[in-house]
């Protein structure tokens, strides 16, 4: 027990000396706030919410924010502790395009490619073990005295409450959705079935397939399942009762 407690002063000095940093981004011309863009000091990274907000709370103070969303410049930012509440312009990315044919391209491997190589740090991150607090990390030998970190101990129990936690599950099933999409999307579907507007989106949503079963399925298995949920849908008889909620 009192182990337990010394642990829990430790971390209660360190969140003590800790900095919270929290604003908002919004777009420089609409004014609007840009949700899902990514905060990083050196430590952390978050996202903001749909208002644009968001809120980090470091262990050790910094002295710089990065901002980078899908469609705007990459933005850093110097910070001090006095900052409480910081809004931040994002500057939009204006490309001039001569006239051109656009083909539908989109690579899934590529685009998860560069997510990862942008995110490796997140995407890699495991955090401690609970045996990671014992002496040795679970290489014991007989004889050994066990000794217990007790502060990595309290950072295994409680590190799926921590925002790196948190974003590398955010990171993996946005990925995990991505890869479903590129196997079950709009224009594969409405090719086989025909089917369009508010009945295709039913479609879409009602019989949207799980990532492990697209893992692992073929070209043609996805054929065979998009015509049996077909079949499925014109017995029932086209019902659209809400294109964008998930039919049992």
């Amino acid at each position: 027990m009192k182990y337990l407690l010394l642990a829990l002063i430790l971390v209660s000095d360190i969140t003590a000396f800790g900095q919270k940093i929290s604003g908002i981004v919004i777009d420089k011309s609409s004014r609007e706030p840009v949700a899902g863009a990514l905060v990083s000091t050196g430590e952390k990274t978050v996202r903001t919410d749909k208002l644009g907000e968001f809120e980090i709370n470091e262990s050790y103070p910094a002295d710089s924010l990065k901002i980078s969303a899908l469609g705007y410049k990459t933005l850093i930012i110097a910070i001090s502790k006095t900052n409480e509440f910081i809004t931040i312009n994002l500057e939009p990315k204006i490309t001039n395009l001569n006239e051109v044919t656009i083909y539908g391209d989109k690579s899934f491997k590529k685009d998860s490619l560069a997510n990862r190589q942008d995110f490796a740090r997140q995407f890699n991150y495991k955090g401690p073990r609970v045996i990671d607090a014992f002496t040795g990390g679970g290489n014991y030998v007989p004889g050994q005295l066990i000794s217990i970190n007790m502060l990595l101990l309290v950072q295994a129990l409680t590190k799926k409450s921590t925002p790196e936690y948190k974003f590398n599950k955010i990171l993996l099933r946005d990925e995990h959705e991505q890869y479903v999409d590129e196997h079950f999307n709009r224009g594969k579907v409405s090719r086989i079935t025909n089917l369009r507007g508010d009945t295709l989106l039913t479609f879409l949503v009602k019989y949207r397939p799980d990532y492990e079963f697209v893992l692992k399925a073929t070209d043609y298995d996805m054929d065979v399942y998009i015509k049996d949920c077909y079949k499925k849908f014109e017995r029932g008889g086209f019902a659209i009762k809400g294109p964008f909620v998930k039919q049992d």
